[in-house]
This record gives C-alpha cells, sequence and structure tokens, in this order.
C-alpha cells in the first residue's frame, strides 16, 4: 500500500522534479491515509542525496545504487523498478514526464499491463472507492479529461513545473530500504556521454518569459524575441506551431507537448491563446499579451492586454528597454 515516486537521478544531482512530485505525492498519501515512498535509481555516490528525500516528505525511500544505473540502462531501471511495484503493490506510482520518466513509464506500465495516464496537470481522490482521477488536457486538447485506471498501481507520468516543489523538513526521518541490483544484461551499451550546453536561464526556471507565437509572421521577427528576452534577464518561449515551422527549437515549446512555466511575468507576442499552449502557463505574476486582435483568448485572459502590431511594438520596446538600460549604467558610472 501507499503512494509511490520515481526519484530521478540527473548527473548533477536529484533532477528538481522529483520534489514536485514528493509534494503532490505528500497530498494524495495523507488523503489516501497511506505512506508516501520514493524510488530512487543512482549511482553509490548518490546515497546521502537519496537518503535526504525523507526530508521532503518520503516515507519509504526504496534505494537502488549501481554505477550502471546513472546512464540510461532502462531496461535494467525497469526490471528493478517492477520488482519494487509487485513487492510493494502500492496504490498509486506516479512519474515525472522528463525524458527519462516518459522512457521508463511505459516500460512499467507494458511489462505490468498496467493503464498509464501521460502528461498530468492534476489529481483528484475520489474517496468512496479510492480512485485516483488522473486530470489531463484531452488529445484534441481542447477539454480537460478525467481519466482512471482499472489496474493497479494507477500510474501517470506528471507534467515537469506544475506542481510546487516540497519543502525541506530538517530533522524529518524516514525508513531507508536498499535494493539489490540484479544481475542482469543490458541491452543498452553507452560508448560516450556529451552533455547538452545549458542555456544561460531555463525555460522552466524563468523569472521571464518572452513567448512567440505564429501571428509574428516570420521568423527573423521571432529571433528579436532572443534580444528582448536578454535585455529583461528571461527565457524565450513559444507555441507549438512556431516549433513546428522551424522558427526556434522543440526546446523552447510552452503547453501539452512542452514545458510548463511559472514567471512572475509572462509577455505573449501574437498568440492567439489555444488550450494547449496556455496550460503550460501556471500561476503567472503579470500576464502581458500583445495581439491586433482583442478577442483572442489570451488577451481575454490578460493581466495587461496591448492591442497592437506586434512587428511595431516589440522593435519599441526593445529600443526603449535598451534607452533605460543606458540611463541606468550611465548613473552609475557617474
Amino acid at each position: 500500500m501507499g503512494v509511490f515516486v520515481f526519484a530521478e537521478w540527473a548527473r548533477e544531482g536529484i533532477h528538481p522534479v522529483t520534489y514536485e512530485l514528493l509534494n503532490e505525492g505528500r497530498r494524495l498519501a495523507d488523503e489516501l491515509g497511506v505512506p508516501l515512498g520514493a524510488i530512487f535509481l543512482g549511482p553509490p555516490e548518490a546515497r546521502a542525496l537519496a537518503e535526504g528525500l525523507t526530508e521532503y516528505g518520503a516515507d519509504l525511500v526504496f534505494l537502488a545504487l549501481d554505477q550502471g544505473l546513472s546512464s540510461l540502462k532502462d531496461d535494467l531501471a525497469t526490471e528493478i523498478i517492477v520488482q519494487i511495484l509487485e513487492r510493494e503493490r502500492p496504490e498509486v506510482m506516479l512519474f515525472s514526464a522528463t525524458s527519462r520518466g516518459q522512457a521508463l513509464a511505459p516500460r512499467v506500465a507494458g511489462k505490468m499491463k498496467l493503464g498509464l495516464t501521460a502528461h498530468c496537470i492534476a489529481f483528484e481522490i475520489r474517496p468512496e472507492d479510492r480512485v485516483l482521477i488522473q486530470i489531463r488536457p484531452s488529445f484534441g486538447e481542447n477539454v480537460m479529461a478525467k481519466i482512471i485506471s482499472r489496474t493497479r498501481p494507477q500510474m501517470a507520468t506528471v507534467r515537469p513545473g506544475v506542481f510546487s516543489p516540497a519543502r525541506r523538513q530538517p530533522g524529518r526521518r524516514g525508513e531507508v530500504r536498499l535494493v539489490e541490483v540484479p544481475k542482469f544484461e543490458s541491452a543498452v551499451k553507452v560508448l560516450n556521454f556529451r552533455p547538452r550546453k545549458r542555456r544561460e536561464v531555463e525555460l522552466a526556471e524563468a523569472k521571464v518569459v518572452v513567448a512567440g507565437g505564429r501571428g509574428l509572421g516570420s521568423k527573423e521577427l521571432f529571433t528579436r524575441l532572443f534580444e528582448l528576452a536578454d535585455l529583461l534577464e528571461g527565457a524565450v518561449g513559444a507555441t507549438r506551431p512556431v516549433c513546428h515551422l522551424g522558427w526556434v527549437s522543440e526546446d523552447h515549446m510552452i503547453g501539452v507537448s512542452g514545458q510548463t512555466v511559472s514567471p512572475k511575468l509572462y509577455l505573449g507576442f501574437g498568440i492567439s491563446g489555444a488550450l494547449h499552449h496556455v496550460v503550460g502557463i501556471k500561476n503567472p505574476g503579470l500576464l502581458v499579451a500583445v495581439n491586433i486582435d482583442p478577442e483572442a483568448p489570451l488577451m481575454q485572459k490578460a493581466d495587461l492586454a496591448v492591442e497592437g502590431d506586434v512587428r511595431e511594438i516589440i522593435p519599441l520596446l526593445i529600443q526603449r528597454l535598451k534607452e533605460i538600460k543606458g540611463m541606468a549604467q550611465n548613473k552609475e558610472e557617474a
């Protein structure tokens, strides 16, 4: 019994999304009156960090440590997770919809013949039968779908950035159980590892997001958003059509198929505001929309709606910000 989450190792440390899962997992476990478990797979040097998950709400930490688990040997990781789930029989098992979580969750579900709901953004418990209601945008992306599983454990992947991270409770204790890593001949052989260059400001962590949609009209104008984002010390986001047009890589996509952002300031230029995009904007401090169409859904949702031509407004905004920064610099030098 219990609510279990997958605690992800990301080479530099425990992936931040793990703490988001622990926070929501703790809420669900408390509502069901069961323990919260975390399954951690990683290298031996990660042990201290993994044991520290008890301070973030975990009652049980299942700890599998092996150097091979630091690489993308998904078949080995699946084998370990399945063994734990078959032995412990939790009611709920949650993965994050990161590349790692999306690789492991379907493997586990397939091996155990379980249902799996992907990219959830909210959960509810139906008290009369303890069913987990899994909420996500529908495949048509115009309504929110409520999905229930007929299999146990009830499994889902969770969009990163949807839930607030758990806060550390220094001194909180839980139980740590070491899991034996089976002798397993993985089909995966890692030949080389080249980390992707990290952007100066990660989109999911940005306090300021400057986003553009197809209404910008050209890749050239969209590229100017990077200049604007630099001036605001923010990151650039995009809608799905823009990414499919090749104006920017899918790393910048916000929405159902992309990332979730929770900025203090969100600037949306030429974005209509379809549901599959706006579900990726979570609790912005100030939402500003710029569009020639005052009836666009994002304009209706915005705290500040600016009706105008983005081709004129973006260059003027960049120019004005440069002037303000220049004046501030001159003042400091004086």
